[in-house]
């Protein structure tokens, strides 16, 4: 008969068992083991080494039940999460596309986790820091989702330290906080090699100066990149705060591109300017609008960021990990290629 003994040492090391050997809470343990980029990179490869020395296997069946339960569809009410925007009076959050579809996306996962998503606006419903952190308190409300603002050149003054927080894109830049966004330099680096690829040599760029400011300038920095390694014509970039049809007609006379990169406010202005498109004027967008599908370029996957931000989100309130971050995460996803019919064809 085995002894006592031996009947401990066979028993399977679990999660529990690697958390006490290493000191980590079994939470952190168990999104160290997944990889989960919200552990530090060093703290995983720690805790990795000591399951590993331990014999540590996920079970197999356990696995396979948590699957199944995620898969039950809708969990329980587990709390509100606020949706945190700041509109001028005249042009609100929820206008802006991207910001809109985030906001759809985000409610459609927090409803699977057992979420609901209030909206509070600072400048339309006027509320301080002191004010708003006194309604998040009254509510329970511990996980924040921060919209971009509306303008680029505003920042949000807010009681930090209190709450989890993620936020979108590159508009929010102080303090630095976990965002998630589309990848708009990859972005811009497909669009130019899709116009290259279909014969064209001279290809321009024309963007509007609040979008250069809200994604930091990552689609000139990826245009100038492939301009430099393509040894395309020296075309001096068109970027002001407003391009009308006449500023384009204009520069298209000057310095004859066959194609351009755009920012999608320019598009109604392209189609104004009198430049037969694509005909005359090959155009391609990096951030291609959902409602013009005939604008060739990457559709960014809004939604799909909206429900990322989320999931970190929860597992943020669910480890307790509020204010602003040491080691910032940037989850980026990237859109796919949308054909349109704005590009020339060999």
């Amino acid at each position: 008969m085995p002894s006592q003994k031996n009947n401990k040492s066979s028993k399977r090391p679990t999660q529990l068992d690697v958390a006490k050997a290493s000191g980590f809470s079994r939470p952190t343990v168990s999104l160290a083991l997944k990889d989960d980029p919200i552990v530090a990179k060093a703290t995983r490869d720690k805790i990795r080494q000591i399951a590993d020395s331990l014999g540590y296997v996920p079970d197999p069946l356990l696995s396979a039940l948590s699957k199944y339960r995620k898969q039950l569809g809708t969990q329980s009410y587990q709390g509100t999460l606020a949706w945190i925007s700041s509109s001028p009076h005249d042009y609100k959050w929820n206008e802006i596309t991207p910001y809109h579809e985030y906001y759809l996306g985000a409610c459609k996962q927090a409803r699977r986790l057992g979420y609901t998503i209030e909206e509070l606006d600072l400048q339309q419903q006027q509320l301080s820091p002191q004010r708003l952190d006194g309604i998040l308190s009254a509510r329970g409300i511990h996980g924040l989702l921060l919209c971009p603002p509306v303008h680029s050149e505003e920042q949000y003054a807010l009681p930090w330290d209190r709450y989890s927080i993620i936020t979108f894109g590159d508009s929010v830049t102080s303090p630095n906080l976990h965002r998630v966004s589309a990848s708009h330099y990859r972005a811009t680096k497909r669009v130019f090699q899709e116009l290259r690829e279909s014969g064209h040599q001279n290809i321009g760029f024309i963007f509007n100066t609040e979008v250069a400011r809200k994604t930091q300038d990552l689609c000139q920095s990826a245009y100038l990149c492939e301009a430099r390694k393509s040894n395309t014509k020296s075309i001096p970039p068109l970027i002001q705060d407003h391009i009308t049809g006449d500023d384009i007609a204009a520069w298209f006379e000057c310095y004859q591109p066959d194609a351009a990169i755009i920012s999608a406010p320019n598009w109604p202005a392209v189609q104004a300017s009198g430049v037969r498109i694509p005909e005359e004027l090959s155009i391609a967008c990096p951030m291609t609008p959902k409602h013009s599908p005939q604008l060739s370029g990457i559709l960014e996957k809004s939604q799909q960021i909206g429900a990322a931000a989320v999931d970190t989100l929860v597992q943020m309130i669910e480890h307790d990990m509020r204010g602003i971050p040491v080691d910032p995460k940037y989850i980026l996803l990237e859109g796919h290629w949308n054909a349109g019919s704005s590009i020339r064809m060999p």
